[in-house]
């Protein structure tokens, strides 16, 4: 069952109650902080071995005797001295934090971090997302406010409230950051989350138990116990946090869109620049043995980055769907109040270096710092608008901005949908809204309230379209600036889909032409040739008729030679008025076959015996392979004595020198095979690809030969699909080619 909404009510309170009491005691643990004890300067703490009662094994023994100790109380401090000796000193205890602002820095950021987590829980108050981000923040700026388990330790049993505060939520962070990644960008690891809790339990269950025992007994081995923790607490924190952000980085792999996408670069670069520091530079050092590169104090200042990471991602590129209405002078002052503080703080830490190398007064360096501050602040002030503008509002320069790109990539676009795909995810970057939608023009389109409505036209006059606008996704009105860019945006993409639309019409034209062109052309080349093959063989023909009825014959050897050359020629004009009779029939989807079962061995003799005379004359060499046994199969037998005959025909064509032509008849599993295989011009791989087209002659072939119009291969590939077999070809140029004729065994 769902959470009623007083259920939701009052959990937003406990919640908000709650946060607020962790607020209030971490400010209270800050305050603390003043009362950290230090050693003081005169002691060396390479030689030191015991203070008071207690021997020192490291720098948190140090930490829990002074715990027990008021700032200026005195401690007797044992230090070994280069001979083996031990000399004693009693000194004052000195506050840890003088002369330092790194727990300021760290407030500070704590401070800010609070603002982010509580605003976005308020604004968002029924979203779980945004509930585990507000503890998430809560969490890592209460750690870094109050800094340490017992640096805020006093005389009263109050200030292990903060201690314990901050052991808590130094554990929790690692979890809530995983746990945030992981329901945010929804990854596809199928867990219950509250397994990641877990070790944060565990861990932060026997460092508070630890503690507590170890500053109320008092006792040291407890504390070493304690201490001793943090090993393992170390290597939990540096395995949640990379896996925090591998988890951010497969999240922004598959972000579907420029918004999802910014969100999740924002906060993967703010946790990669915030935690890269302390956990390379010091958890992971510490955790290996080794010594840290830099202090906890200095890795724990590049925090700063995460909170203002998070807080562009969720201003700028609405994180977790967050609208925000911010005022530009308040953000103005902001930051100029931040950039005045670096620079009063750059003047600071510059006096403190040129006060140690050169002889200035302070005063005089102070005066040159404000004047220096000063005159950079005009320039910087610009730059800090400019920046705002830019990263937070809507300015008139981006829309202009927006314009020339979209009218700058449009022009290179020749698709009217992918042009109105890139209008429309323009819009979408720069002025984000509920709803986007192009409609046609012959559309009835209704005005919902809040909706913006604009006819796209074409410079025709004529209507392209309806663009239609949902509210705003901040809630304002179209202000004049939006509508300006929207009109403007819209009538560039009207002038580019008249551009496409001409152009596509001139393509269109351009193609139509060179179609018909080339239409007549093979038209004129089909009529040439034809009227080349008719009159070649019955000139043929008429001539030897003529000689032959002269009587100037009187050999009957020479006769009958000369009646052989007329049925050559009559058979040669038979095969070609038949190829284009069957052409026609082939276009007019009119074509037939007549299947009976039939000896292919006899097909082939009867297709080898056409060329017979004509092999003989031409001085051929023929080699006719045919298994014993009958291969018998249901085909047209006319149709696939013509295939053979046209494979036949074109191998003696195209045959060069070596005048040699190989018929095989073949039976196997696969099916049954004839093989036509000359040794002539050949064809090269990329015209092997065409030659199955009509009118198509290799142009090789058509130097050599001007016989035939380019339809045999392409009657012989129709009359095999017919037999529901196939036709291939090997070939390679000056070397030959084999034609096979692939028939299935059963081809019903």
């Amino acid at each position: 069952m769902g959470e009623s909404a007083g259920d939701r009510k009052v959990l937003f309170i406990l919640s908000l109650l709650a946060g607020v009491l962790i607020i209030i005691i971490s400010i209270y643990g800050f305050s603390l902080l003043r009362v950290r004890r230090g050693i003081p300067q005169e002691i060396d703490r390479g030689r030191l071995v015991r203070i008071d009662d207690t021997e020192i094994q490291g720098e948190r023994d140090e930490e829990f005797v002074l715990a027990r100790k008021a700032i200026g109380e005195p401690a007797l401090f044992y230090l070994r001295t280069p001979d083996g000796k031990i000399e004693k000193k009693t000194l004052p205890v000195v506050p840890y934090y003088a002369g330092t602002a790194f727990p300021v820095i760290f407030f500070m950021i704590g401070l800010f971090c609070f603002a982010v987590g509580v605003g976005t829980f308020l604004l968002k108050p029924n979203d779980s997302k945004a509930r585990l981000f507000f503890w998430m923040t809560l969490a890592f700026a209460a750690a870094l406010t109050i800094s340490g388990d017992n640096y805020c330790l006093g005389r009263g049993p109050w200030t292990f409230v903060p201690s314990l505060v901050f052991i808590l939520a130094y554990v929790l962070a690692p979890a809530l950051l995983l746990h945030f990644s992981l329901v945010f960008f929804k990854t596809p690891m199928r867990m219950r989350k509250f397994i990641l809790y877990v070790p944060a339990v565990m861990i932060g269950a026997v460092q508070m138990s630890s503690f507590l025992y170890a500053y109320l007994a008092p006792s040291i081995e407890m504390a070493r116990f304690f201490n001793s923790q943090y090993y393992i607490f170390r290597i939990y924190i540096i395995l949640y946090l990379l896996l925090a952000i591998v988890n951010l980085f497969r999240g922004l792999r598959r972000a579907r869109d420029d918004e999802e996408r910014a969100q999740i670069q924002w906060i993967f670069y703010g946790l990669v620049v915030g935690l890269f520091p302390f956990i390379f530079l010091y958890e992971l050092p510490v955790a290996l043995g080794l010594r840290p590169v830099i202090s906890e104090e200095l890795s724990a200042v590049f925090y700063a980055v995460i909170p203002i990471a998070f807080a562009i991602a969720i201003i700028k590129y609405k994180l977790m769907h967050i609208d925000l209405v911010i005022n530009r002078s308040l953000v103005y002052s902001l930051l100029s109040i931040f950039t005045v503080g670096v620079y009063l703080l750059f003047v600071l830490v510059s006096q403190k270096i040129f006060a140690k190398v050169f002889v200035v007064h302070e005063t005089v360096f102070s005066v040159i710092g404000v004047f220096l501050a000063a005159a950079a602040f005009h320039p910087a002030r610009k730059r800090i608008q400019n920046f705002v503008d830019k990263a937070f509002f809507r300015q008139t320069f981006d829309y202009r901005r927006t314009i020339l790109a979209f009218n700058e990539k449009a022009q290179g676009v020749f698709g009217r949908d992918e042009l109105v795909a890139y209008f429309k995810d323009e819009i979408r970057r720069v002025l984000p809204v509920e709803r986007l939608e192009i409609r046609p023009a012959a559309d009835v389109v209704d005005k919902n309230p809040g909706e913006w409505i604009y006819p796209l036209k074409l410079a025709s006059g004529a209507n392209f379209g309806t663009l239609i606008l949902g509210g705003k996704k901040s809630g304002e009105r179209y202000n004049r600036e939006d509508i300006e860019l929207l009109r403007t945006m819209a009538g560039e993409l009207a002038v580019n889909l008249e551009r496409i639309e001409l152009q596509e019409e001139v393509i269109y034209e351009r193609a139509s032409r060179e179609k018909s062109d080339e239409l007549n052309r093979l038209k004129t080349e089909f009529i040439s040739t034809v009227s080349h093959e008719l009159r070649t063989p019955m000139s043929s023909i008429q001539g030897l008729a003529e000689i032959l009825q002269s009587g100037r014959i009187k050999s009957r050897e020479q006769r009958e030679k000369y009646l052989d050359l007329m049925a050559s020629e009559s058979g040669r004009l038979s095969r070609f008025l038949h190829n284009v009779l069957d052409y026609g029939r082939i276009e007019q989807q009119a074509k037939g076959y007549h299947f009976q079962r039939t000896c292919l061995q006899d097909v082939v003799r009867e297709a080898v015996d056409v060329f017979g005379p004509m092999m003989e004359s031409q001085g051929f060499k023929l080699s006719l392979r045919l298994p014993e046994r009958p291969v018998e199969l249901e085909i047209d037998v006319d149709a696939v004595k013509q295939a053979l005959i046209n494979l036949i025909d074109n191998a003696m064509k195209y045959s060069s020198e070596r005048k040699m032509i190989d018929i095989e008849l073949t039976d196997n599993e696969r099916g049954v095979e004839v093989r036509v295989r000359d040794e002539g011009i050949g064809i090269s791989p990329e015209e092997q690809k065409k030659i199955f087209d009509k009118f198509y002659r290799v142009p090789d072939a058509s130097r050599m030969s001007p016989k035939g119009a380019g339809l045999g291969l392409k009657i012989v590939r129709h009359i095999m699909q017919g037999h529901k077999g196939d036709i291939s070809v090997d070939s390679e140029t000056g070397k030959g080619s084999t034609f096979r004729l692939i028939f299935p065994k059963d081809m019903r």
